[in-house]
């Protein structure tokens, strides 16, 4: 293959990898969401799983672009698969944030903490905005010209995230003299929605890789 063309090969192979990275949304949804322990420990499987993908993924990328980069390369392309590394260094860091948080909520359920559910709603809906990110930024990767991405949508829903975390932020720490305020609860709620805001900063991050933002 001509770097060009195995540039396009690796935009297709980039735009997988997200979809694989976001899936893991849906994991801690359930995770969170699901009163059944069995079904608890099966998204906990699953997090861990995928976060072993995407950290092979990344691995298997990088050595390819490495390959490619020894060749006569034009400055665009160039340009490009440095943009691409840029792309797979973010979406590993995100799936390690969701291992993360798993392991967060793996201790929780061990030490018998619940979240009120004002905390759940709240985290469910961060969620959502999340979601809302990773489609756009999936939407973005997967456009066959990243000449012709904009980023002001993504940018938009990455400021909805970032002043979703402020008010989550705010109002626990004001809820936290009240005696049905659980305090360890408390701390793994905003270890969850901090969790969330990064990964909001690395789907920006993806978003600006892709118009070459770097």
């Amino acid at each position: 293959l001509t770097p060009e063309l195995a540039t396009i090969e690796l935009q297709k192979e980039a735009t997988h990898y997200g979809e694989i990275v976001s899936r893991m949304s849906g994991f801690l949804n359930n995770l969170i969401n699901s009163p059944k322990e069995k079904k608890q420990l099966k998204m906990l499987k699953k997090l861990k799983k995928y976060e072993e993908i995407t950290d092979s993924m990344e691995i298997e990328i990088t050595e390819y672009i490495t390959k490619i980069a020894d060749k006569e390369i034009t400055p665009k392309t160039s340009q490009r698969l440095r943009g691409i590394l840029n792309i797979c260094n973010d979406l590993e860091r995100i799936g390690d944030i969701y291992y993360q948080m798993s392991k967060t909520l793996e201790q929780k359920m061990e030490s018998k903490s619940y979240f009120l559910p004002e905390q759940r709603d709240n985290i469910n809906h961060m969620i959502e905005l999340v979601d809302k990110a990773f489609s756009e930024m999936i939407a973005n990767l997967s456009t066959p010209s990243y000449d012709n991405v904009s980023i002001d949508k993504a940018r938009t829903l990455e400021n909805n995230i970032n002043a979703y975390r402020d008010k989550m932020r705010n109002d626990n720490l004001t809820r936290l003299g009240d005696d049905d305020y659980n305090v360890n609860s408390a701390m793994i709620y905003n270890n969850i929605f901090s969790s969330l805001e990064k990964v909001g900063d690395h789907i920006i991050n993806v978003n600006e890789s892709i118009v070459g933002q770097v």
